[in-house]
């Protein structure tokens, strides 16, 4: 079979490139070492994952309740809205509270 006579050849190639590479990386052409690079920065040691998905489950959760509280004033915002300038107070929606969601002013 040719293909995997041309693989072995390809990889003969790329090690030896790689060998010249990690001596000296101005020994091989850019694109080699640019390839290179990438394949180090492949072999980079990772973040914890259970760490990472329990971060990006806060933060998912975080965005939700933020889009709810944009979706809940395009929705209802206009219920608040102060149209008549000689009222005294300024109508409420408790939908449209903070608290509905989850947050604080502190949060703002």
């Amino acid at each position: 079979m040719r293909t995997s006579i041309d693989a072995r050849a390809n990889l003969d190639l790329i090690e030896e490139n790689y060998r010249r590479w990690q001596q000296n990386p101005e020994s091989v052409d850019s694109g080699w070492s640019a390839f290179f690079e990438g394949f180090e920065l492949g072999n980079l040691p990772q973040r914890d994952g259970a760490a990472v998905a329990e971060a990006e489950a806060r933060e998912a959760a975080l965005q939700t309740r933020i889009d709810g509280l944009v979706y809940a004033y395009c929705m209802l915002g206009h219920t608040i809205a102060r149209v008549d300038p000689l009222a005294e107070t300024r109508p409420k929606n408790p939908l449209l509270s903070l608290s509905e969601f989850g947050f604080r002013e502190s949060d703002l």
